[in-house]
């Protein structure tokens, strides 16, 4: 029988390789304020026509909460019932941020109103813009696209797999992914 020197220390050495424990790198992507909003400004305005109320939501202004970690959302509204009245006013919604592995892209998720006030309008007619509104933002704000990783930076495509966490800190949103990396010998 044969003996393979060379082939048994590379055995070796790939074995003690292998059994090394893997360690995760962090790696954070920073996003402004800015950024989140200019991310909205593209999907608005937004409208909603059903016969009983027509809406339309524009001018956003993103807010980032780190209190409770979720996307804020100011913005007009402009809601007409149909032969009864016209009226203005502001809402506010939040949400979570949902990763889609797959493309490496972030969108609003689960948004909910937190706060909807239209000036001269009675409280019925608001709590029907209030329900046509919720409808309104459950279909339009799971389709905006906050953040998509970029494809040229090596590190955002290796990280692509595996999302640690979303929070929000002073004032930036910051996606923390995990790099997958293999621990030395010491």
């Amino acid at each position: 029988m044969k003996h393979y020197p060379d082939l048994r220390c590379f055995l070796m050495i790939i074995s003690l390789f292998l059994l090394q424990p893997v360690v995760a790198a962090a790696y954070t992507v920073e996003l402004s304020k800015e950024e989140v909003q200019e991310a909205f400004a593209g999907y608005f305005p937004v409208k909603h026509i059903t016969p009983f109320v027509m809406l339309t939501a524009h001018n956003p202004k993103v807010s980032l909460a780190q209190k409770d970690g979720r996307i804020g959302l100011e913005f007009s509204v402009l809601a007409n019932v149909p032969g009864i009245l016209t009226g203005e006013g502001r809402g506010f919604i939040d949400g979570d941020l949902e990763y889609r592995q797959q493309t490496g892209e972030f969108y609003l998720r689960d948004p909910k109103i937190k706060r909807l006030e239209l000036y001269d309008m009675p409280a019925e007619i608001t709590a029907t813009v209030q329900l046509a509104l919720q409808q309104l933002m459950r279909q339009s704000l799971p389709v905006i696209l906050v953040y998509k990783l970029q494809e040229s930076d090596m590190k955002q495509m290796m990280a692509k797999s595996v999302l640690s966490s979303v929070e929000v800190r002073r004032g930036k949103l910051l996606l923390e992914l995990s790099v997958p990396v293999l621990g030395l010998v010491d």
